[in-house]
């Protein structure tokens, strides 16, 4: 059975794939040293590159549980990972040469590495067509048991037969009797049946070869049907699937995670690859450190204008709703009199923006300083500061302060799923005006396409923004 040898080599097979990327480092060093690209004194530099980076890629494989079954992944998924980890094990084993070897040449680290990762993902390659060949001719066959005649089951069963290198065989498509599912058509050639009751399961199951059973039943109505389907398929060994969307949303993205032992689903929205946001994070450090630094002199100066222009502090603060409803003291230059907050009320008939948004072009409260702080964003500027402590972010969602957030559409809260930012797509629209819904709807717009290359485009085109000095 090649899908159980399969699983029991897979603890194997991390250390064949180890030496696959260790091993080419080593034949590229010494072919390098004889070919003078590098000393051939560093060859106990090599030796630790190669061993290290080994050892860390069993570790870290391991860690990441990558050697789990396949057999339904798309194929570029396994081999990025695999790349990921065979990256960060060289770079381990280069730190490690670094550290603990001397002569090393950084050239002949880089060159082992790509020899080696070539080697690796090109038998991992080769490896998965032979495979799949291998299904689609018939071996390595896994029989699945679909119970449940619905829209879920028929979707499988198409996505199963579209796939034939899957090397899945759908035996049967069952219903339970008093089923109150909406029966779905099946592709052809999928056999229906429907069970009296659900101990007719155990009496099919025990006649039949039935590798894995999918329940597409719906939980909340079958709750019992299905427990007791459990229940029969661990006595017997049988593997059991099910979606794990116990309450389905439109919108949701599913995943199972531990609370300490005991698994839980977890279903929730926005962006999720942790990898491209600590990226994001590192990007916001970086620049609003950079950003303090090179613009202390220039705060200097703005602080005294505004100290000098009229009475009161130099920087605004107030309270502002960040991270899923977290407060946090945004601050500011002050480009306002000092009682603004407090003058508010007094012209609120005058409010130029509609929902729960404030704004008015000739603001009565606005100082002489103010509305040149204002007319370029330089009032913004302080901000780098909330973005380096982690309030906020370069790019992002706007930060309301409380009272208009508190005052938004319930759908409206989904922006708070990313940190707040100095700028995001509304302010590109170089319209203070523009109306309350469309700027939710942008900022929707980012958080559903937001990716690292989306935020250097918005940070390039807020400069041009800012230029044209259309803000008050």
């Amino acid at each position: 059975m090649l899908y159980h040898n399969v699983r029991v080599t897979a603890h194997v097979l991390r250390f064949i794939d180890a030496i696959a990327l260790a091993g080419p480092s080593l034949a590229v060093w010494m072919v390098g040293a004889n070919a003078g690209l590098w000393s051939v004194d560093s060859w106990h530099g090599a030796l630790v590159f190669a061993a290290v980076q080994m050892a860390a890629f069993v570790a870290l494989a391991s860690r990441l549980h990558v050697y789990h079954p396949r057999r339904t992944e798309d194929l570029p998924v396994e081999l990025f990972v695999l790349f990921e980890v065979a990256l960060y094990a060289a770079g381990v084993g280069a730190f490690a040469a670094l550290v603990f070897a001397t002569g090393v040449s950084g050239r002949a680290c880089l060159w082992g590495f790509a020899a080696g990762l070539a080697v690796l993902l090109g038998l991992r390659f080769a490896m998965r067509l032979a495979i799949r060949r291998a299904r689609r001719l018939g071996g390595d066959e896994r029989v699945w048991l679909l119970v449940g005649h619905n829209a879920r089951a028929a979707e499988i069963a198409a996505e199963i037969l579209r796939n034939p290198h899957y090397g899945i065989r759908i035996e049967e498509v069952v219903d339970v009797a008093g089923s109150d599912s909406c029966r779905a058509a099946m592709p052809d050639g999928v056999k229906l049946s429907v069970l009296p009751d659900v101990a007719a399961f155990r009496s099919l199951v025990s006649s039949r070869v039935i590798d894995e059973v999918v329940v597409t039943l719906p939980m909340r109505s079958r709750y019992d049907t299905i427990s007791r389907i459990l229940e029969m398929c661990s006595d017997a060994g049988i593997s059991v699937k099910l979606r794990p969307e116990a309450f389905e949303t439109s919108g949701y993205s599913t995943e199972v995670s531990l609370v300490g032992t005991i698994p839980m689903v977890t279903h929730y929205n926005g962006p999720s690859n942790y990898g491209h946001l600590f990226l994001k994070r590192v990007v916001d450090v970086i620049g609003s450190a950079a950003g303090l630094v090179l613009l202390l002199p220039f705060f200097a100066i703005v602080a005294l204008l505004v100290k000098l222009d009229s009475a009161g502090p130099a920087f605004f603060r107030q309270t502002r709703v960040g991270l899923h409803g977290r407060h946090f003291e945004m601050v500011k230059f002050r480009s306002m009199v000092k009682d603004a907050p407090k003058l508010r009320e007094k012209i609120a008939v005058a409010n130029e923006r509609d929902g729960t948004a404030f704004k008015i072009r000739n603001d009565s409260r606005v100082t002489r300083v103010g509305r040149w702080l204002r007319k370029y964003h330089v009032d913004e500027l302080p901000q780098l500061w909330n973005v380096l402590v982690g309030d906020m972010s370069l790019v992002g969602p706007r930060p309301l302060p409380v009272k208009e957030a508190h005052g938004n559409e319930w759908w409206q809260r989904r922006r708070l799923t990313m940190p707040p930012g100095l700028t995001c797509l509304w302010q590109l629209e170089d319209d203070p005006g523009i109306p309350f819904r469309e700027w939710m709807e942008l900022d929707m717009r980012y958080i559903d396409s937001w990716s690292l290359w989306l935020d250097f485009k918005l940070i390039a085109r807020t400069f041009a923004t800012v230029l044209r000095g259309n803000g008050w």
